[in-house]
């Protein structure tokens, strides 16, 4: 619909290389994948601006391989109920996304944790 023509963004072909750009220019990476005790969105309290985050997600079959894991300042998982324990990746940035834009808007570290209707 056009709006890759009015928000910046830049592509690399290994997000190794993504990763260790972004890590040097001071953003943090939070991976979003199903690891066991990694804190809900919803808990983990997401780095605020100027600075923000970036949000590292994988192949919905496959995830994230280790090694881009153990790159990133921390992993954040989405809860997942029944037979499959993955969502779609464009719903799951979704998901991520507006969970860190609601921390921002409501003072960020506090609003972890927060309840919808608080």
């Amino acid at each position: 619909m056009g709006t890759h023509a009015a928000v910046a963004w830049e592509w690399r072909r290994r997000a190794e290389t993504a990763i260790d750009e972004l890590r040097a220019a001071g953003v943090p990476v939070v991976a979003v994948e199903t690891v066991a005790g990694a804190p809900y969105a919803h808990e983990f309290a997401f780095p605020p601006p100027p600075a923000g985050c970036a949000l590292l997600l994988g192949n919905e079959r496959h995830g994230l391989a280790p090694e881009l894991l153990a790159r990133c300042d921390a992993v954040v998982r989405l809860p997942c109920r029944g037979l499959k324990n993955s969502l779609n990746v464009a719903v799951a940035l979704g998901m991520c996304a507006h969970e860190a834009a609601r921390q921002w808007a409501v003072g960020g570290k506090e609003a972890a944790g927060d309840a919808v209707g608080k």
